[in-house]
């Protein structure tokens, strides 16, 4: 908990510069997302070869085709909710994914005790897994039921389920570039969080669910 006002002033700047970007307009943000996705291809294209120095046979840019897919994947969301940009269904998708990722430290750095005995990430915890899951979940029917309709009521609860579960997905998957590369982070961008890889890393997990979700 050492680094947590920076983490903490660092979240509240990144979270503001990126709500700012998706509610201002559809250019800026395609302009912001997609300035974020090639820091993020440059990032994982970096721990590409890293591992390669570590493992030559390692030849496949996996990490760097992962991260360009998925971003572009998150790119469409709003522009296939209908006909024009509708910005509320991305921006709803990244709050869901804020209070998981938030509410997931907050419950697993005070309450975790039982570890979910993740080999590439063992400080992740079930108390912290759980917590985050069950906070986006209440979110999810709050946001539905109270401010503002986006999705049906299905697809609205369904991104609540899903999110912490593909976030987490997506979590683990960076973790493990990270523990093949040696590194303890993907960049050193963001105080107390890292790069943007690892800021995006469960927005990253989302992508095709929510992607999904949304044209169906």
């Amino acid at each position: 908990m050492t680094n947590f006002l920076p983490r903490l002033i660092t979240g509240i700047v990144y979270i503001s510069f990126v709500a700012g970007s998706i509610l201002y307009s559809s250019k800026s943000f395609t302009l912001v997302f997609s300035f974020l996705m090639f820091i993020a291809l440059y990032e994982s294209n970096e721990l590409w070869k890293k591992i390669r120095l570590i493992n030559p046979d390692y030849s496949y840019p996996i990490p760097q085709a992962y991260v360009g897919l998925s971003m572009i994947t998150l790119i469409l969301v709003p522009f296939f909710f209908n006909n024009s940009y509708n910005p509320f269904p991305i921006l709803f998708i990244f709050i869901l994914i804020w209070i998981s990722d938030t509410m997931s430290y907050f419950f697993g750095s005070y309450f975790g005790n039982n570890k979910m005995k993740i080999k590439v990430s063992p400080n992740k915890t079930w108390e912290g897994f759980i917590g985050g899951f069950l906070c986006s979940l209440i979110f999810s029917i709050v946001s539905f039921s109270y401010i503002q309709e986006i999705y049906p009521l299905w697809k609205t609860i369904s991104l609540g389920i899903l999110i912490p579960v593909f976030g987490l997905i997506g979590d683990i998957y960076q973790s493990k570039l990270k523990r093949m590369a040696g590194v303890k982070d993907s960049g050193s961008l963001l105080p107390g969080h890292g790069g943007i890889f690892d800021r995006l890393d469960s927005a990253m997990g989302v992508s095709y669910v929510s992607f999904l979700i949304t044209i169906i």
